[in-house]
Protein backbone atom coordinates (compact mmCIF):
# COMPACT_ATOMS: atom_id res chain seq x y z
CA UNK A 1 0.00 0.00 0.00
CA UNK A 2 1.01 3.68 -0.66
CA UNK A 3 1.14 6.79 1.90
CA UNK A 4 -1.28 9.43 0.87
CA UNK A 5 1.03 12.31 2.26
CA UNK A 6 3.08 13.73 -0.62
CA UNK A 7 6.27 14.13 1.48
CA UNK A 8 7.78 12.08 4.45
CA UNK A 9 9.28 14.18 6.82
CA UNK A 10 12.69 12.63 6.21
CA UNK A 11 12.07 13.48 2.77
CA UNK A 12 11.64 17.17 3.41
CA UNK A 13 14.40 16.98 5.47
CA UNK A 14 16.58 16.31 2.83
CA UNK A 15 14.70 18.29 0.67
CA UNK A 16 15.44 21.03 2.57
CA UNK A 17 19.31 20.52 2.86
CA UNK A 18 19.52 20.09 -0.28
CA UNK A 19 18.06 23.64 -1.45
CA UNK A 20 19.22 25.69 1.56
CA UNK A 21 22.47 23.67 2.98
CA UNK A 22 24.56 24.50 0.04
CA UNK A 23 23.73 27.75 -0.35
CA UNK A 24 24.35 29.24 3.20
CA UNK A 25 27.51 26.86 2.94
CA UNK A 26 28.42 28.75 -0.04
CA UNK A 27 27.70 32.26 1.69
CA UNK A 28 29.75 31.37 4.59
CA UNK A 29 32.93 30.91 2.48
CA UNK A 30 32.38 34.11 0.42
CA UNK A 31 32.27 35.92 3.09
CA UNK A 32 35.33 33.98 5.04
CA UNK A 33 38.24 35.35 4.62
CA UNK A 34 40.45 32.27 4.97
CA UNK A 35 38.78 30.97 1.87
CA UNK A 36 39.22 33.94 -0.03
CA UNK A 37 37.34 36.00 -2.70
CA UNK A 38 35.10 34.34 -5.05
CA UNK A 39 35.21 35.46 -8.46
CA UNK A 40 32.13 37.72 -7.67
CA UNK A 41 34.17 39.49 -5.00
CA UNK A 42 37.15 39.75 -7.55
CA UNK A 43 35.44 41.07 -10.56
CA UNK A 44 35.51 45.01 -10.68
CA UNK A 45 32.63 47.21 -10.69
CA UNK A 46 31.66 49.25 -14.03
CA UNK A 47 29.11 51.29 -15.29
CA UNK A 48 27.76 51.93 -18.54
CA UNK A 49 26.03 54.52 -20.71
CA UNK A 50 25.04 54.69 -23.87
CA UNK A 51 24.73 58.51 -25.43
CA UNK A 52 23.69 59.43 -28.09
CA UNK A 53 27.38 59.30 -29.98
CA UNK A 54 29.45 57.25 -27.85
CA UNK A 55 29.52 55.14 -25.08
CA UNK A 56 30.89 55.83 -21.78
CA UNK A 57 32.38 53.19 -19.36
CA UNK A 58 33.61 53.54 -15.92
CA UNK A 59 35.31 50.79 -14.36
CA UNK A 60 36.56 50.84 -10.64
CA UNK A 61 40.10 49.59 -10.41
CA UNK A 62 41.35 50.96 -6.71
CA UNK A 63 44.95 50.04 -6.32
CA UNK A 64 45.48 48.79 -9.81
CA UNK A 65 48.77 49.86 -11.45
CA UNK A 66 48.05 51.51 -15.24
CA UNK A 67 50.24 49.23 -16.73
CA UNK A 68 48.60 46.04 -15.04
CA UNK A 69 45.22 46.86 -17.09
CA UNK A 70 44.75 45.79 -20.77
CA UNK A 71 42.24 47.32 -22.44
CA UNK A 72 41.11 45.54 -26.36
CA UNK A 73 37.91 45.82 -28.83
CA UNK A 74 37.68 42.47 -30.44
CA UNK A 75 35.05 41.28 -32.95
CA UNK A 76 32.42 43.44 -31.08
CA UNK A 77 33.38 43.40 -27.77
CA UNK A 78 35.15 45.21 -25.71
CA UNK A 79 37.31 43.23 -23.16
CA UNK A 80 38.29 44.89 -19.88
CA UNK A 81 41.48 42.65 -17.82
CA UNK A 82 43.45 43.20 -15.17
CA UNK A 83 46.77 41.09 -14.02
CA UNK A 84 48.16 42.29 -10.88
CA UNK A 85 51.19 40.48 -9.53
CA UNK A 86 52.21 41.00 -6.02
CA UNK A 87 56.02 40.95 -5.97
CA UNK A 88 56.72 37.90 -3.59
CA UNK A 89 58.45 38.80 -0.01
CA UNK A 90 60.55 36.80 2.38
CA UNK A 91 59.20 38.67 5.33
CA UNK A 92 57.61 35.69 7.33
CA UNK A 93 56.53 38.13 10.48
CA UNK A 94 52.65 38.79 8.64
CA UNK A 95 50.06 37.22 10.97
CA UNK A 96 47.46 37.75 8.29
CA UNK A 97 47.91 38.91 4.69
CA UNK A 98 45.01 39.23 2.00
CA UNK A 99 46.89 41.07 -0.91
CA UNK A 100 47.73 38.57 -3.18
CA UNK A 101 47.71 37.89 -7.49
CA UNK A 102 44.48 39.48 -8.82
CA UNK A 103 43.19 38.14 -12.01
CA UNK A 104 40.11 39.31 -13.46
CA UNK A 105 38.26 40.08 -16.85
CA UNK A 106 35.10 41.49 -18.16
CA UNK A 107 33.92 41.47 -21.52
CA UNK A 108 30.92 43.79 -22.78
CA UNK A 109 29.32 43.52 -26.44
CA UNK A 110 29.16 46.89 -28.56
CA UNK A 111 28.50 46.97 -31.63
CA UNK A 112 28.96 49.79 -33.99
CA UNK A 113 32.13 51.53 -32.85
CA UNK A 114 35.28 53.35 -34.15
CA UNK A 115 37.54 50.95 -32.70
CA UNK A 116 40.47 53.89 -33.59
CA UNK A 117 38.53 56.47 -31.61
CA UNK A 118 38.34 54.55 -28.08
CA UNK A 119 39.92 56.29 -25.57
CA UNK A 120 41.10 55.37 -21.89
CA UNK A 121 42.18 57.53 -18.90
CA UNK A 122 43.25 55.87 -15.69
CA UNK A 123 42.22 58.70 -12.64
CA UNK A 124 41.55 57.96 -8.81
CA UNK A 125 41.08 54.53 -9.05
CA UNK A 126 38.29 54.78 -12.16
CA UNK A 127 39.16 53.54 -15.54
CA UNK A 128 37.43 56.25 -18.11
CA UNK A 129 36.60 54.87 -21.36
CA UNK A 130 34.85 56.94 -24.16
CA UNK A 131 33.91 55.16 -26.89
CA UNK A 132 32.22 56.86 -30.07
CA UNK A 133 30.11 54.68 -32.75
CA UNK A 134 30.37 54.32 -35.39
CA UNK A 135 27.91 55.72 -37.94
CA UNK A 136 26.49 52.15 -39.57
CA UNK A 137 24.52 54.46 -42.51
CA UNK A 138 21.02 52.65 -41.54
CA UNK A 139 18.40 55.31 -41.70
CA UNK A 140 14.57 54.25 -40.88
CA UNK A 141 12.61 54.36 -43.74
CA UNK A 142 8.87 53.29 -44.08
CA UNK A 143 7.48 50.31 -45.97
CA UNK A 144 4.38 50.70 -48.18
CA UNK A 145 2.46 47.40 -48.17
CA UNK A 146 0.91 46.58 -51.46
CA UNK A 147 -2.64 45.08 -51.74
Amino acid sequence: MFDLTPFRKNELDRLRKDLFGDMFERMNQLFDPKEGATSFLDSFKLDVKDQESQYVIEAEMPGIQKENIHVRYDKDYLVLSVDQREEKEEDKDYVYRERRVTSMQRSLYLPNVKEDGIKAKLADGVLHLTIPKADDGSTTRTIEIEG
